[in-house]
């Protein structure tokens, strides 16, 4: 059986922060023995800057040619590890500037594509087999409207048949203690093998590649 190639893509520090634990995991896990042996793992620490993230992304696409892509993100105020399956086609910093100085004010990320655009890798599953681990592992409609849920729409509208999703990661005990907002957080250790077992269950379960279908807006949402 071939292996299978997962691109793993974390982001750069923000916000004045001197550490994004997105970056410290995709670099150990791509340095590191893969959690199976089906899995060629590959890193890619992406600006966190919404005018130059999109090409990083696609220069990490090209030079890695992966078989899924797998984002990760610090999700600030999340006490687990969330797989998140749907993308929005929006992004609003809400008053703050990323990290090349623009702000984002709730414009489509791209205009004319569905509103929202669903990961095709079978996250619910994955999450369940996760929980029956006892690792903190939760499934999340809701990536935000930072570059996190940017990269996901990204990768899910214009890269439909590779298979994709996003990961937020708790802060590390080290910022929150830093931030000194009572915020939650996970050790680095324990998102590590949140994202390993993900991995080996993603290997147990090759994906299949047909194009993201847009979500239907319920009534009032």
């Amino acid at each position: 059986m071939s292996a299978l190639c997962v691109l793993l893509t974390g982001y750069e520090p923000f916000g004045g922060a001197r550490v994004n634990p997105s970056e410290r995991l995709v670099r150990a896990l791509a340095r590191g023995r893969p959690p199976h042996p089906r899995l060629r793992l590959a890193a890619a620490v992406l600006p966190v800057d919404r005018r130059a993230m999109p090409p990083a992304l696609e220069r990490a696409l090209r030079a890695h040619r992966p078989d899924v892509v797998l984002g990760v993100g610090q999700g600030t105020g999340r006490f687990a590890v969330d797989l998140e399956s749907v993308a929005h086609n929006r992004i609003d910093f809400r008053g703050e500037r990323d990290n090349g100085g623009h702000c984002a004010l709730g414009e489509p990320l791209v205009e004319g594509a569905p509103a929202r655009l669903v990961s095709r890798l079978p996250l619910a599953e994955l999450a369940a087999a996760l929980r029956r681990r006892h690792l903190p592992v939760r499934l999340s409609r809701d990536a935000g409207r930072h570059l996190c849920n940017a990269l996901l729409f990204e990768l899910l509208a214009r890269h439909p048949r590779l298979p994709s999703a996003f990961v937020h990661v708790p802060l590390l005990p080290s910022q929150a203690a830093g931030r000194a907002r009572g915020e939650p957080s996970l050790p680095e250790s324990v998102s590590r093998t949140c994202l390993s077992a993900l991995l080996e269950e993603l290997a147990r379960r090759p994906p299949a590649t047909p194009a993201p279908r847009p979500v239907r807006s319920r009534a009032g949402a």
